[in-house]
C-alpha cells in the first residue's frame, strides 16, 4: 500500500490516497457467509445430492455453480443474468471460494435437470438446519404467512394474473411458515399467482408440522386474516395447536361485536 498526502489550499488538514496492487471487491463481507458454510462442510454436503453428473472435463463443479448462484442471491441479484453479471467481479470468486461465478446460460442448464425427487432431497438440507436448533419448553411459534411475487414478463411456470399492492399482476402467491423464535424457515410452498392465502394451507399446516424432528414442537400458531378459514382452524385443532388467527370482518364477525343495540362502528 502506497500513501500519498495531499494538502488542500484552504486548511491545515490533508487528503490520503492510498494505490495497491490487490483486487479490491464490493462484496467482501460474504467472506463470513463463505467461512460459515466451510466449517459446517455445505459442499460436501451439496454434492452429495446435486442430481448433476459433468461429462466434459472443463465442466463446473455442480456444487460451486450452486454456491455461485446463492452468493449472488445474497449479493442483491435478483435474475440469472444479474448472477452472472459478478462475473466481471473477478475477487467474488475467490471469496466465494469457486473458480468462476457461472454465465446466465450455465445456470439455466443447471436448473433444468431439476425435479420434484431432487426437490425433496435438497429438503434434506434444510432439515439439517432445524435439527441444530434446541428444544424450548413452551415450544416454538409458528407464523403462517403469503405475499405475491411480482413477474413482470409473465413467463415462468406457475405465473398467473393476481391481487398484489400495486394492482392485478402476474405473480406467485407462495406461502410461508416460519419459526418466530428460531428465525428459521419450516416450510415453503411456491404457487400460482391467483390462489388465495388459504389455497392448500391446511395440508400446509400439516405438513409442516409432521415434518420436523420430534424434539421441535409447536407451541403456538399465529396468521393474519387469509389464514382465518375454518379449514386452517380445525386442522389446527386436529394437530392440538393452541393458535391465533386473525378473524376476517364478515358481518357475522360485526354483529358478534355490537354492544348495548349500538350500529357497528369502523375503525
Amino acid at each position: 500500500m502506497v500513501r500519498l498526502p495531499i494538502d488542500t489550499k484552504n486548511t491545515t488538514s490533508s487528503i490520503r490516497i492510498g494505490f495497491t496492487d490487490q483486487r479490491l471487491t464490493a462484496h467482501g463481507g460474504m467472506i463470513l457467509w463463505s467461512h460459515f458454510l466451510h466449517q459446517q462442510g455445505f459442499r460436501k454436503q451439496l454434492r452429495a445430492v446435486l442430481p448433476h453428473c459433468p461429462s466434459s472435463p472443463n465442466a463446473y463443479d455442480p456444487s460451486r455453480v450452486a454456491l455461485g448462484y446463492m452468493g449472488g442471491i445474497l449479493c442483491g441479484a435478483d435474475k440469472l443474468s444479474r448472477v452472472a453479471w459478478l462475473q466481471s467481479d473477478a475477487e467474488i470468486s475467490d471469496v466465494l471460494g469457486v473458480e468462476a461465478i457461472a454465465s446466465q446460460s450455465t445456470f439455466s442448464r443447471f436448473f433444468d435437470v431439476f425435479g420434484q425427487k431432487t426437490c425433496n432431497v435438497l429438503n434434506g438440507l434444510h432439515q439439517q438446519a432445524v435439527y441444530r436448533l434446541p428444544s424450548r419448553q413452551a415450544g416454538y411459534t409458528l407464523d403462517l404467512d403469503s405475499w405475491s411475487l411480482l413477474h413482470e414478463d409473465g413467463h415462468q411456470q406457475g405465473v398467473a394474473v393476481g391481487y398484489t399492492r400495486p394492482g392485478l399482476k402476474p405473480c406467485h402467491r407462495p406461502l410461508i411458515a416460519a419459526l418466530a423464535e428460531g428465525k428459521l424457515i419450516a416450510n415453503y410452498w411456491l404457487r400460482r399467482g391467483d390462489s388465495a392465502c388459504v389455497n392448500g394451507a391446511a395440508e400446509f399446516l400439516r405438513q409442516t408440522v409432521k415434518n420436523p424432528p420430534s424434539h421441535i414442537r409447536i407451541g403456538l400458531l399465529r396468521g393474519d386474516a387469509g389464514f382465518g378459514h375454518n379449514r386452517v382452524m380445525a386442522m389446527a385443532e386436529e394437530l392440538g395447536l393452541k393458535f391465533i388467527l386473525v378473524a376476517q370482518l364478515t358481518q357475522k364477525i360485526q354483529s358478534l361485536c355490537r354492544h348495548d343495540d349500538q350500529p357497528w362502528q369502523a375503525t
